[in-house]
Order: structure tokens, then C-alpha cells, then sequence
């Protein structure tokens, strides 16, 4: 079959049971893949499309390994980690060094092990498809192989967004299609039938600053470099924050010609530039390029398509046009890839939550933090305490959470000191079924639910790297099909392990700015910009856009799907859009609501776009 040429991160692969009861699924799947890599057997093991550098395969006896995504694991460097007797254990091995967070598939005599990363960057989906389970990196891939329907329930919980809470945030909303958790391995036996087994654990939160910055300062430098050891042209992010710009001066130091850009954007009190221009005297090896956010597709370009291409509710969509116009000038620049600096929020600062888990293990500490907390965010004292004395488990909060489901209001003085940073939560259209939908599965869940990690602080910190890697899986996608991949270094796996590793009220302080990325570039980043306090802020443009895309946004809204079944109220929905955002309710609230509409446009009925399964805009 002749390869297919796509950009990095644009096109889907299946991985296949190594039995004869698999044909049938080959058959599906294979139809339209362009690409095929073969069990040992000579039976179909990987079919898809992908591009040329984007998979290594390395075979040693009977046993076939892979790696998916960046890597700086050659076909032979792969064959040399790969135990002969044990390929499927060899990923562990592989896994632990720094992969650039990758996907990782072995096959060895009939069964299969297949792994997405911790940090939900690299997702994987199993479905049974032809009596055999099907693992995939795309969940509509597999939806359209069963031609499966969408399950309402999920759809009324993604109202819910980004406060989804887990494990729930996971799950694909076609009926069938089934997620395999972040930090966990399918494992396929020789009859095509599977199991999950957990291959990484929540790093305990034990260790002092100094160490735990010694060890991100090495884990970040491996992940920045094995984006530049390919060499040619790369951009990245420039904001002047602290996060672009410790990528920046880590990417320096490698092979690759940097182009590093700053976007600016129309409120005059963002001193991104200001600070961006500092960091660039200082990387006299690298093209500074500005790119004034006035000459890009105004946010909500596009709205009425948002939902196409992607496989989940893209909470995203009212960047994806200037995100995709970045993307293409960057790449006619020559880059071949571009660094974000998202992720960096999620790890590096630990949210107050922390305060919680704090005051059990250094009370002292707690309460000096908790003053200034309160005091900066005007919580209401008692209702503080009360939270900060609750013991309840994960899965008693989680039921607890189903009784009431009404927005909470901005500056309320409530307590954000649960298991996650602000409770589940319905948009204030939203209808009584959807509550209820919404309400049954919370009551559901919580029944067998465990956190992510024993302590609420950690629990919350991981929590919110899977929400955020769920948003850069759908940017990447759409940067990928522009023409150019977007990687995060920061959601690397052994970053993020360096991380979550430190002490939770020393990666965390209302008395410093992200002191351990601070610690921990000391030796790379300038003192000068190390020391930057404030954060580019871009509102602005987000009004601008609703204002210029109203039409749009009333003809999305005119009849919307959600309505049709029974989700939300129309009217209320419309007038909440059309009259720029309720008072007091965060815009993100809507936003998921305009997510899961133009999402269902493109997946129901008749008007449905074209899946990935069969497009390679989709693919």
C-alpha cells in the first residue's frame, strides 16, 4: 500500500488483536487506512494513516514494538530496549526514559499491550468491533467502525465543562466506545478479548523544593531537546512568562534555528510584549517574530463548524481559526514544529485545594497560607472552616455534589477547598432532564469511584492536567492539520512526575510567583526574567469576536440540537449569548454549551460531517 504523507499529529491509527477472529475488524478499519504494520504473524497489527516520522517499529524475534509521536527512539535504539523474552514488560523500560511523551504498542505470540501517557496527552479507545476489542488514538474512528449512536446522558454532562469531574471527563460520548484511563495499558490476549492494568502511579508530594527543581530542570531540558534534536526550524511561544520563556532558552541551546513569537493584542495594560522583547535581547541566535492578534481571524471565526474533525466537544473552538492561521504563517516560515507553554499552569502551581491536604501534614504552614488566601480570593470565614474540617471521601463528596447543580456565581466567597477546584456544576439553561441525566450518573460513579490520588491537593493537581491535556489534544489536532504539530513539553509524563514530586506548599505559595519553575531555570533563564509577576490577559479579543460572530452565533442558536432534546432552553440559552455573557457567570460556562452544540451539528444526523474514519481533513 503506497504511504500516505500527512502532517504529525493529523492522522489515526487502530491497533488489532493477533487472532484470525480480528479479520473482520482489519476489513472496517482498514478500508480507509493508508498504512499497515504486521504482527509478527503477518496478520494486520497497526492500520491507519500516519506521517513518515511519526512511528518507529522496531522487531526483535517474534515481538513487535512501537513508539507513536516525538521520540528520539530510531527503529534500532528501540530494538536495544526491547527484552526478548518479555516485549509487552519492555515498555516500562522505554517508558521511563525521556520519550517526549509518546504512545507505546508491543506485540509478542498473540497478545498486546497498548499505551496512551499519564497525562491524557496521548489518549487511547477500545471498542469491540467484529467480536474483537479495538484499541485507537481517535474515538470517532471507532464510532463510525460500529456506526455507533451518541448516549444523551454524556451529552447533558458535557454541559458540565471543565468541571467534569473524574473519572467521568474520560469517557467518549458514543455508546460502545470506550476510554482506557490515562496511566493505564490495554492488554489484548490471543483470543481478542481485553483487560486494563495501571502502569503509573501519582508521585507522593514529599519532596523539598531544591531536589524537586533539580529534577524538573533535567526532565524539561530532555523534553525541549528531543523536539530539537531533528534539528532545521522550530517556533515557540514568547509571551515573556515565565513558562514560554524558560522553553525558549532551553530550546536555544539545541540544534534547531528558533523562531519564537509573540502575539499582541488590543488591551493596552498586557506587558506580554514588553517582557517578550527582554527575552529576545537576551536569545541573539533567534528570529523574534510579532504577530499583532488584529491581523488573525477574530475569536469565534468559524463558530458553525467548530465541531468538525474532533472527536469530543472542543471547548476550544473559539480560538481554532486564529489558532490554524498561527499555525499555517509559522509553518511557511519553515517551522516543523512549535512549542506551547500550556501545561505549566496545571504542574507548576497547585490550586487551593492544597490548603486542605496542607493543614492535615503542616497546620502551621496551612494557616499562614490560608490568611493570605482568604484574604486575596474574600472567602467567607465560617464556610471556609467547615471546608477545611471536611473529611469526606472522594466518592461521598462526588455523590454529595449531585444535590445541587446551580452555577456557582463569580466572587461568591465560597471555599474552593474540595476535591476539585470548584464543584460540578450545570449552566443556568440547562433543562430538569439534563439535571437529572447529569445527576444519575454522578450517583453512579460514585458508588466505585477512587480519586487520582489520596489527598485532595494531589487529586485536584492531576484532575487539572487531564482537563487541560483533554483542550491541547483538540488545539494540536487543529494546528496539526494547518500544517504544523504543536507539542507541550510540559505535559511530558516525566515532567510532570518531577513536578507533582514536590511538596505541595512549596510548589505552591501566595507569597511567590511559580517558585519551583523559578528554582529550577535559575541556571538557564536570566534572574531579570525570572522575575516577572503579571500575566498577559486577552479578554478583549474574546468580546470582539462574540461581537463581530453574533450573527453567526444567533443562526447556531436558532434551533439548536440541545433543545431538540430536551437539554436546554432555548430561549434562555439565546439570550444569554446574544446579551454577551449573564453577570457574574464565567464565559468558559457558555462556552461548553456553543462546544457541545456545534458537536452535535457535526456528528448527528444527515448533516453529520464526513467521520475521520473516512476524510482526511477529519483524519
Amino acid at each position: 500500500m503506497t504511504p500516505e504523507c500527512t502532517t504529525p499529529g493529523s492522522g489515526w491509527f487502530a491497533v488489532l488483536p493477533d487472532c484470525d477472529r480480528a479479520r473482520a475488524a482489519a476489513a472496517v478499519l482498514g478500508a480507509t487506512a493508508t498504512r499497515i504494520v504486521e504482527h509478527a504473524s503477518g496478520r494486520p497489527w497497526l492500520v491507519g494513516r500516519w506521517a513518515d516520522e511519526e512511528m518507529a517499529v522496531a522487531t526483535v524475534g517474534d515481538a513487535r514494538v512501537a513508539v507513536v509521536g516525538p521520540s528520539p527512539l530510531t527503529a534500532p535504539r528501540l530494538a536495544a530496549l526491547v527484552r526478548g523474552d518479555d516485549a509487552l514488560g519492555s515498555l516500562d523500560r522505554i517508558g521511563s526514559g525521556p520519550t517526549g511523551g509518546c504512545h507505546l504498542l508491543a506485540s509478542q505470540s498473540g497478545r498486546l499491550r497498548s499505551q496512551g501517557t499519564a497525562s491524557g496527552l496521548r489518549r487511547l479507545f477500545s471498542a469491540r468491533v467484529a467480536g474483537v476489542v479495538v484499541a485507537c488514538d481517535r474515538a470517532d474512528v471507532l464510532a463510525t467502525a460500529l456506526d455507533a449512536g451518541i448516549d444523551e446522558r454524556l451529552v447533558a454532562l458535557r454541559l458540565m465543562d471543565p468541571l467534569i469531574p473524574h473519572p467521568l471527563a474520560e469517557r467518549p460520548l458514543w455508546r460502545g466506545v470506550s476510554a482506557v484511563p490515562a496511566g493505564t495499558a490495554l492488554l489484548t490476549d490471543t483470543v481478542g478479548n481485553a483487560r486494563t492494568r495501571r502502569w503509573w502511579q501519582t508521585p507522593e508530594p514529599e519532596l523539598p523544593l531544591d531536589e524537586g527543581a533539580e529534577l524538573l530542570a533535567e526532565a524539561l531540558a530532555d523534553a525541549v531537546a528531543v523536539r530539537t534534536a531533528g534539528g532545521g526550524t522550530i517556533s515557540s511561544d514568547l509571551s515573556g512568562g515565565l513558562d514560554s520563556t524558560s522553553l525558549c532558552f532551553l530550546a536555544a541551546r539545541g540544534p534547531a534555528r528558533l523562531l519564537a513569537l509573540t502575539l499582541t493584542g488590543a488591551d493596552p495594560a498586557n506587558d506580554d510584549l514588553a517582557w517578550a522583547r527582554r527575552a529576545a535581547e537576551h536569545l541573539r541566535d533567534t528570529d523574534h517574530h510579532v504577530l499583532p492578534m488584529a491581523e488573525l481571524p477574530p475569536h469565534y471565526t468559524g463558530v458553525l463548524r467548530a465541531g468538525e474533525g474532533v472527536d469530543e466537544p472542543f471547548t476550544g473552538a473559539r480560538v481554532r481559526a486564529p489558532f490554524a492561521e498561527t499555525a499555517r504563517r509559522l509553518a511557511g516560515l519553515g517551522s516543523r514544529l512549535h512549542l506551547s507553554g500550556e501545561g505549566a499552569d496545571q504542574i507548576l502551581s497547585a490550586r487551593p485545594p492544597y490548603l486542605h491536604s496542607t493543614f492535615r501534614t503542616r497546620p502551621r504552614t496551612a494557616l499562614t497560607h490560608l490568611r493570605a488566601t482568604v484574604s486575596a480570593q474574600r472567602w467567607h470565614l465560617l464556610p471556609t472552616l467547615r471546608a477545611l474540617a471536611d473529611r469526606r471521601s472522594y466518592g461521598r463528596w462526588l455523590a454529595d455534589t449531585a444535590r445541587d447543580l446551580s452555577p456557582v456565581l463569580a466572587l461568591d466567597g465560597s471555599p474552593a477547598l474540595g476535591w476539585q477546584l470548584l464543584r460540578p456544576q450545570l449552566p443556568p439553561w440547562a433543562s430538569p432532564d439534563a439535571a437529572a441525566a447529569v445527576r444519575e450518573l454522578l450517583w453512579q460513579t460514585a458508588l466505585e469511584a477512587e480519586p487520582l490520588a489520596p489527598t485532595r491537593g494531589q487529586h485536584e493537581a492531576l484532575w487539572s492536567v487531564h482537563n487541560g491535556t483533554r483542550l491541547a489534544r483538540q488545539l494540536a489536532r487543529v494546528t496539526s492539520e494547518a500544517g504544523l504539530p504543536t507539542h507541550h513539553p510540559f505535559y511530558d509524563d516525566r515532567v510532570i512526575e518531577a513536578a507533582l514530586s514536590v511538596r505541595l506548599h512549596e510548589r505552591t505559595t501566595p507569597f511567590a510567583y511559580k517558585p519551583l519553575l523559578v528554582r529550577a531555570m535559575r541556571e538557564a533563564v536570566p534572574a531579570e526574567l525570572l522575575a516577572r509577576r503579571t500575566k498577559g490577559e486577552y479578554s478583549a479579543e474574546m468580546r470582539s469576536g462574540l461581537r463581530t460572530r453574533r450573527a453567526d452565533l444567533a443562526e447556531l442558536l436558532d434551533r439548536p440540537l440541545l433543545a431538540t432534546l430536551g437539554l436546554v432552553d432555548a430561549d434562555a440559552l439565546r439570550r444569554a449569548c446574544l446579551s454577551m455573557f449573564p453577570p457574574r457567570l464565567s464565559p468558559v460556562t457558555l462556552e461548553a454549551t456553543l462546544a457541545v452544540e456545534t458537536w452535535l451539528r457535526a456528528h448527528s444526523g444527515p448533516t453529520a460531517a464526513t467521520p475521520a474514519l473516512g476524510s482526511e481533513a477529519a483524519a
